[in-house]
């Protein structure tokens, strides 16, 4: 793995060099269009990697998940998928393997330039990964895509992006989708911000990928004008994205080709789409509105706000849809010197956008980069953190009615993984904290190094995958992690 990310390392400068390259990748971010493989001089210009030999056997990958075709690989983002009797006792009691990407950090050491947001917009693998068909794939700030054995860590493909990538891969058929951009404005649509005017959020080459999923090679490529950061969404044969642009997009998972897009005018931040009741859910930022787009047509179905919205607190999130209920944290500000800022859950009707419930959670400080994180729905609960405060609850999905609430010590920003009574939360000073869900009980905290941020884990069979923002993916058997009920 040492001499892979050496590879990964020295192509990566080589490539520094070439403005021709850059140039050309500007230009081709205005396109708007899908593009195939072939014509791309781009992708043909950047060296691509590929170690076949440490494909995982068709029998193990037959074990994972087959599909992975949203954020988290489930409208509710819990991530838990139990193997079955007939598996190997080595992947039902976890495996153990750690990968550093191109440039990551060492675990133990400080953030890159004393920051952790410049540490997960640079060598971050900030969202998590998605585990299919014995593989594990994860996107980097660093602009590639990795493509890992899911038994031992070893690298079987990686792929270049030109761009950050901060969502997860999605997975159908022989294909991985991965969409690329970035957080910033450049000088034009900064000053268009500043006259009043809509800007364009994202600089460089935004993409999303189709690529095969036994090599990585690009299939096809689509390039929205801004960045496409959050999970698109797939489904029957379609990818759904939100971009920097202010649209959304309907796209052929086969061609690339443009289905419909739709103008919602505020640019999708972080936050991945959701899908329930044949509609799609995001929020968006300037203006701050939480939407519901028909998965069909394109049309707005409907749209909601709160006051007191701080600058890109609603499209932050990544929303949860489970029974007719759609879930989204917010940020607000509170009027108060001491904390300026607070989080806020709110519980939407699916139908009509009409709040079904709102939890404000305690004012603080305000967090750098991400100011909110992802809530999961398990049977009928919502379980959330605050970023601000530092605590995590639980709450009734249909009511708001707080079941309990934790302090953590730490800014949250991932969701958890829930399984076997225990819910798994990774959380900002590099720990995974084992919660019982019937009380809240912090049964104990395993120490992982690094930091974490909107990473939410995943679960298959007796392992825990998770990755961070010092640039590293870890596989941990749940019997190592403190308070599991396999450790104890």
């Amino acid at each position: 793995m040492t001499d892979f990310a050496q590879i990964l390392r020295a192509t990566s400068a080589l490539f520094s060099k070439s403005a021709g390259a850059a140039a050309l990748g500007v230009a081709l971010a205005c396109s708007g269009a899908a593009m195939a493989a072939p014509d791309n001089p781009v992708g043909a210009e950047f060296a691509r990697q590929s170690l076949p030999e440490n494909q995982p056997p068709p029998d193990i990958a037959a074990l994972y998940p087959q599909t992975w075709t949203t954020y988290a690989a489930t409208p509710g983002r819990n991530a838990v998928f139990p193997l079955s009797a007939e598996a190997p006792a080595a992947l039902r009691d976890g495996v153990r393997w750690s990968f550093a990407g191109a440039g990551a950090l060492p675990l133990d050491g400080p953030p890159l330039a004393g920051s952790f947001k410049t540490t997960a917009y640079t060598v971050g693998m900030p969202v998590g990964v998605s585990v299919v068909g014995g593989m594990v794939f994860v996107g980097d700030d660093n602009g590639y895509t990795y493509a890992l054995n899911a038994q031992t860590g070893k690298p079987v493909w990686a792929f270049y992006g030109w761009n950050m990538t901060m969502s997860n891969p999605l997975v159908s058929g022989d294909k991985v989708f991965v969409s690329t951009g970035n957080a910033y404005f450049n000088y034009a649509n900064t000053m268009k911000y500043l006259r009043g005017q809509r800007p364009v959020r994202g600089p460089g080459l935004n993409a999303i990928y189709a690529l095969d999923r036994r090599t990585g090679r690009q299939v096809w490529a689509f390039h929205p004008f801004g960045e496409a950061m959050p999970t698109p969404l797939l489904d029957g044969g379609y990818l759904y994205a939100g971009t920097g642009d202010g649209h959304i997009y309907k796209l052929s998972a086969e061609t690339g080709a443009l289905a419909w897009k739709t103008d919602v005018v505020s640019f999708i931040s972080m936050s991945s789409l959701a899908q329930g009741d044949g509609r799609l859910f995001v929020g968006g930022t300037d203006p701050n509105y939480f939407y519901a787009v028909d998965e069909a047509t394109g049309r707005i179905a409907w749209k909601t706000t709160l006051p007191d919205l701080v600058a890109t607190g609603l499209g932050d999130c990544t929303p949860a849809y489970a029974d007719g209920v759609v879930v989204q944290e917010m940020t607000v500000m509170s009027h108060d010197e001491a904390g300026p800022v607070a989080n806020v859950l709110v519980a939407l009707d699916a139908k009509d956008g009409n709040i079904l419930w709102k939890a404000r959670f305690p004012d603080g400080p305000t967090p750098p980069a991400m100011k909110t994180a992802t809530p999961i729905i398990v049977d009928g609960v919502v379980y959330e953190g605050s970023p601000v405060s530092g605590e995590y609850y639980a709450l009734d999905l249909k009511t708001g009615r707080q079941l309990w609430k934790l302090r953590v010590g730490g800014q949250i920003r991932a969701g958890a993984a829930v399984l076997d009574g225990v819910a798994y939360l990774p959380f900002r000073a590099g720990d995974i904290g084992a919660i019982r869900i019937a009380d809240g009980k912090l049964l104990g905290v395993t120490h992982i190094g690094g930091a974490f941020g909107a990473s939410s884990p995943v679960i298959v069979g007796g392992t825990l995958y998770v990755s961070n923002i010092y640039g590293w993916v870890t596989a941990i058997p749940l019997s190592d992690l403190k308070g599991s009920p396999a450790a104890r």
